[in-house]
């Protein structure tokens, strides 16, 4: 299907149902925003030439002028524009872990529809849009856990409707799984691992406890309870809740390489940063910042080898040298 052939059935299908009409000014818009590069004039023309086939008029009594299809006419083929295939198809691709079970499985008839219409539509602007774009983890790519689909269907049926659950869940360092009865606060997924939020029985101590080590999940209908004023994106922000935060901030000060220091520019450490030349090496860069402690962050200075020296805190470079200490005797023993 040529491409002319493709603009026209989405200009059919943009068109209201009756009379006064979409402007072809909007009408334009849309077309861009579609994808389709096309002037002002030509959709003026193509309304014109569509109208000798196809029961649209002009309406040219009202201001502004517009075209809709004649009363008791329509149009659709399929029923969803490129724009909403393309929005469906991205949700199945990126949201799919974080919609209810309940809501996934009524989307089925409209992501099949949502996957013909971008097959008819197959050289449209915005059906090429997904073969475009992609996500990319900077992090080491991990093989995503095996969650147990009816553990899933538990977790997002009982937060949904605030009632406990019970489930077999074995933590990481035990041998065999324990029966925990659970009151579930919030889902939040890092990287691809989905951990719940959730208080046990009647404790008000929070914890993340994995989905991909739940088994046997039972809904009940005791109704669940979660702390007072709780708001999930205060916990994430200053509770450093997925990290394993210290009690205090850091004052950084950073001997890097010419690329680390072209690097933080791009990504700082913080607002607070500050990068200037280093008077004794003048390949080097000295980079200040005022950061929250934490495990992460020390992830990230060791992860990043010779190419970030930690000066300040001193406290923190002697843990940093010990820890390399270590690493070179590991390395320089032998097999």
């Amino acid at each position: 299907m040529s491409d002319t052939s493709l603009r026209y059935i989405e200009m059919l299908r943009l068109l209201p149902g009756h009379p006064p009409g979409i402007a072809v000014t909007e009408l334009h818009l849309r077309l861009r925003a579609a994808g389709y590069s096309v002037s002002r004039r030509s959709v003026e023309r193509d309304l014109v030439k569509l109208s000798a086939s196809f029961p649209i008029v002009l309406n040219d009594k009202g201001r502004p002028v517009g075209w809709s299809w004649r009363r008791g006419e329509g149009f659709s083929a399929p029923g969803m524009d490129a724009a909403q295939a393309m929005e469906l198809e991205l949700a199945a691709t990126y949201l799919r872990p974080l919609l209810p079970v309940s809501v996934w499985q009524g989307l089925a008839p409209r992501l099949s529809e949502a996957r013909a219409t971008l097959l008819l539509l197959g050289k449209a602007p915005l059906a090429r849009w997904k073969s475009r774009v992609a996500f990319v983890d900077d992090g080491q790519p991990l093989q995503a856990p095996q969650v147990a689909s009816d553990v899933v269907a538990v977790v997002h049926d009982s937060l949904l409707h605030q009632r406990r659950m019970s489930v077999e869940y074995r933590s990481i360092f035990a041998d065999a799984p324990r029966r925990y009865e659970i009151n579930p606060i919030a889902l939040v997924h890092v990287g691809t691992v989905g951990y719940l939020l959730a208080t046990l029985w009647d404790y008000a101590d929070l914890r993340h406890l994995a989905l991909h080590r739940m088994a046997n999940a039972v809904a009940l209908q005791t109704q669940a309870t979660e702390p007072d004023n709780f708001d999930l994106q205060r916990y994430l922000r200053e509770d450093a809740a997925f990290d394993i935060p210290g009690d205090r901030h850091l004052r950084l000060k950073l001997r890097v390489t010419e690329w680390m220091a072209r690097h933080l520019e791009e990504r700082p450490l913080a607002v607070n940063q500050t990068i200037t030349k280093d008077n004794k090496n003048e390949k080097l860069w000295i980079v200040k910042a005022m950061v929250r402690e934490s495990e992460r962050f020390i992830w990230w200075l060791r992860s990043h080898g010779d190419a970030i020296e930690l000066i300040e805190p001193s406290a923190l470079r002697k843990r940093l040298a010990a820890d390399f200490k270590r690493l070179a005797e590991t390395y320089a023993n032998q097999e």
